[in-house]
């Protein structure tokens, strides 16, 4: 039985599958330049705290009908969630991005991994949707942290004609001519949201796929941006001799949920936080890099989702993963003494020199209808922040 892989509109089956110590970079002052990755130090400099990214989702606009209503029924589900409402803002506007922003920062998340959709003919969302990248560049905050572009290529959102993909990498250039587009290694970080899809839209040929992202990485270099660092998401176990590893650099689940029946009950936060555990652990064996994932929740229930619920963490619940990610990024990568002969380990985003720029993402910053929340809320606070922050530090 295969693991229930998340996206954002659709369900869909993917095939194939510690209190520690943390050193931590100064916080950088007010008016001092944005944040460097520290790609440009040596291998051999001592092991930092890994990057903390944030998926982050567009979809919460004024117009009806929208997210706040319940698939089917249009009726608004906040008054049978009220627990579930944001704090700095219930729709993306540029008022509720800035302060976003803003908070984040302060608490030590390093980047928003902002999904991105691409026009469709089906959906009348699109435009909405590309609000979030667009608020997020244009606020005065902006210099406060850093953001990737996450390319939502599921039904409907796909792109399966040349003329739609050259039409997506004018739509992301803006974005990536931005100072705070995030850089490894002197490189733009992109990543693709569904590698099945993008293998699909291309006929599954390989010289099609490749002369895609080829296309794409020749735009950026026109511009005078350099070169591209690619993930993709989606994918099981990867041999050295599938075609995910001639396309792509690194991977990256944005959600996975374990494979258990619904029930009527909520499970415990217990069963997803371990889930994940073990599929980090088992991308570690794959031919590509893998940034793994952290769920703040998975609790579907105002969307009326058919998968399984989990019940939200408690903060000891919480920072208690926290501090297991960490470590286990301590043991992947080794210590300060360790760092002159193990440089680098499997999990973050690969360097020009081969080597990884420690990351992880964290489902999710505003997923108030399916439950990855670590946006500010009446329910609770911002205490997945500042289990963030005393985990992490910041930088």
């Amino acid at each position: 039985m295969f693991p229930l892989a998340h996206t954002r509109l659709f369900p869909w089956l993917v095939v194939a599958a510690f209190a520690v110590a943390v050193i931590v970079p100064p916080r950088l002052a007010a008016g001092d330049e944005p944040m460097k990755s520290s790609t440009t130090q040596p291998s051999t400099q001592p092991i930092s705290r890994p990057l903390v990214g944030i998926s982050y989702f567009p979809g919460w606009w004024v117009e009806k009908p929208n997210k706040w209503t319940t698939p089917r029924t249009n009726i608004d589900w906040r008054e049978q969630f009220p627990e579930r409402r944001p704090t700095l803002g219930e729709y993306n506007t540029q008022e509720t991005t800035n302060a976003e922003i803003a908070l984040a920062a302060e608490h030590g998340v390093d980047f928003f991994a902002i999904l991105w959709y691409p026009p469709s003919t089906v959906s009348k969302e699109s435009p909405m949707l590309a609000r979030g990248l667009e608020q997020f560049i244009h606020s005065p905050n902006a210099k406060r942290m850093k953001f990737i572009i996450e390319f939502c290529n599921h039904p409907p959102f796909a792109t399966p004609t040349e003329k739609e993909w050259e039409a997506c990498i004018a739509a992301w250039m803006p974005a990536f001519k931005h100072p705070s587009h995030l850089r490894v290694g002197g490189r733009l970080v992109f990543k693709v949201h569904a590698a099945g899809q993008f293998w699909a839209d291309a006929g599954e040929k390989l010289d099609v796929a490749k002369a895609r992202l080829d296309k794409l990485r020749a735009a950026v270099r026109a511009e005078g941006l350099g070169e591209m660092v690619i993930g993709a998401g989606g994918l099981g176990p990867i041999s050295p001799d599938l075609w995910p590893v001639k396309l792509f650099d690194f991977t990256g689940d944005y959600m996975m949920v374990p494979p258990l029946a619904a029930a009527e009950k909520d499970y415990p936060f217990e069963p997803l936080a371990e889930f994940l555990r073990d599929l980090r652990l088992e991308r570690r064996k794959n031919a590509l890099p893998y940034m793994p994932v952290v769920a703040a929740g998975w609790n579907p229930r105002p969307w009326k989702d058919p998968r399984p619920t989990f019940a939200f963490p408690t903060r000891e619940q919480w920072v208690a993963e926290l501090r297991r990610l960490a470590e286990d990024f301590r043991e992947d990568f080794g210590d300060e003494a360790q760092a002159k002969t193990q440089p680098s380990g499997r999990w973050g985003i690969p360097r020009p020199d081969g080597t990884i720029e420690q990351a992880f993402t964290i489902y999710a910053w505003n997923e108030f209808g399916e439950g990855g929340i670590v946006a500010p809320t009446r329910g609770e606070g911002a205490m997945k922040l500042e289990g963030i922050r005393e985990v992490f530090g910041v930088r």
